[in-house]
């Protein structure tokens, strides 16, 4: 006797669902690509990449030469950069910088800035989401639609959109990989790490600690995702333009030359010129001798530590001396939802009060700082730097023993029910 499986087909319920979410994601995509266009002044991110790829594709110009910065800033500033200004110096490598080609067949740049942005704020969806499903977490319909809500107004999303800085990617890109390892989808991790090279001052130590993971861990399947997909942009951006490297090399180290952005040194020096350098070197070799003590207890752990590891690079990063900037900390949501799961795991009963009291402070600090203190007091800008990373810290070594145990035990159901 033979068995037919059940039908795949689409009822007309199905079709009628799949066209209806279509068309409102289509709407919402031609709303916000018009709201993009009212934008300020600002997107260079995007725009050195797209005069770095255009000039090339079009004109035979190096994209590593110093015609990129003069053109992008003059878009941004409407002049060239002054001291303290990012000079949009292109550091992108070349073999990544191909996956911006297809934006310089847009000749305007306002148009490539507003569907760039559009991208971006996807990604921040996505981002979101996943950060979402990465907790685990099980919060009630109006916690979830107001952690949707931060993550699209708070102060350094709105950051990283205004700058259409490619970080919102790599955060997606980020907790994709975090996904795709956890579901054994180990190839599409790797490749999500391939086009997550870049930008290393949003995400270096979680790249590396990553990658160093999955060595230990045997997961060779990582490493073929990643090296097919290297593999094949490296010999294209060599095929089109074999002496690359170097110019690209130049370039990087005359970015890291030029004085603009934050670290952790100069913010505390601002916010306490007496002593701040002092305390800013301390909470660095601090958080140094932290992150390898969990850096090798990594390997012998579960995925719930391997998780809270991974959340604490991520927040870690801006406070490790690395230049950055405001926008770099938007990918601080993938951290700061693992500490709101936890909380709302264990303290069940006052949970989504302690949580919207974290979502309301985390978002209106940085907007009262910004739009009332700032005009006012110049060290402000500083603070604004370090509020989101050092909460974000605290608050995993916070919810550490919880978080990194194994799940909840009858003696605290017991609790939780008393």
């Amino acid at each position: 006797m033979n068995f037919q499986p059940p039908s795949r087909s689409l009822t007309t319920r199905d079709k009628l669902f799949i066209t209806v979410v279509a068309l409102l994601i289509i709407a919402v995509s031609i709303g916000l690509y018009f709201l993009n266009l009212t934008f300020p002044a600002g997107g260079g991110e995007i725009l050195r990449h797209w005069v770095g790829a255009r000039s090339f594709a079009f004109d035979r110009i190096d994209p590593y030469s110093a015609h990129v910065p003069d053109v992008v800033q003059k878009l941004v500033y409407g002049r060239n950069a002054v001291s303290g200004e990012k000079p949009y110096i292109l550091d992108t490598p070349l073999h990544l910088l191909l996956l911006y080609f297809p934006l310089s067949l847009l000749s305007d740049p306002w148009v490539v800035r507003a569907i760039y942005t559009l991208i971006l704020e996807w990604a921040l969806f996505g981002l979101a989401y996943l950060s979402l499903r990465l907790a685990g977490w099980k919060a009630p319909p109006w916690i979830v639609s107001l952690f949707f809500l931060f993550s699209f107004l708070n102060f350094y999303s709105y950051q990283a959109l205004l700058e259409a800085s490619p970080v919102l990617l790599l955060g997606f890109f980020y907790t994709g990989v975090l996904l795709a390892l956890r579901n054994e989808q180990d190839e599409l991790a790797g490749a999500l790490l391939a086009v997550s090279f870049y930008f290393w001052e949003a995400g270096l130590p979680f790249v590396i600690f990553v990658i160093w993971y999955c060595y230990k861990r045997g997961y060779t399947r990582v490493f073929a995702g990643f090296g097919m997909l290297t593999f094949v942009l490296l010999v294209s951006s060599f095929l089109i333009y074999p002496n690359w490297l170097i110019p690209y090399l130049r370039a990087g180290m005359n970015d890291l030359q030029v004085g603009y952005g934050f670290t952790i040194v100069t913010a505390f020096s601002n916010l306490l010129p007496a002593y701040g350098q002092y305390l800013a070197w301390g909470i660095l070799v601090l958080l140094i001798f932290s992150l390898g003590y969990e850096w090798s207890a990594a390997t012998r752990s579960d995925e719930r530590r391997f998780y809270w590891v991974t959340s604490l690079f991520i927040a870690s990063t801006p406070l490790l001396g690395l230049r950055s900037e405001m926008s770099n900390l938007s990918i601080l949501i993938i951290p700061f939802v693992f500490i709101l799961s936890v909380i709302s795991d264990r303290w069940s009963r006052m949970a989504n009060a302690l949580v919207f009291i974290m979502l309301l402070l985390v978002w209106l600090m940085p907007w009262v700082l910004y739009l009332f203190i700032l005009p006012e007091f110049e060290w402000a800008e500083s603070a604004i730097f370090l509020l989101y990373p050092i909460i974000t810290v605290v608050g995993l070594y916070w919810v550490r023993w919880w978080a990194i145990r194994p799940p909840r035990i009858w003696a605290d159901e017991l609790s939780r029910i008393s």
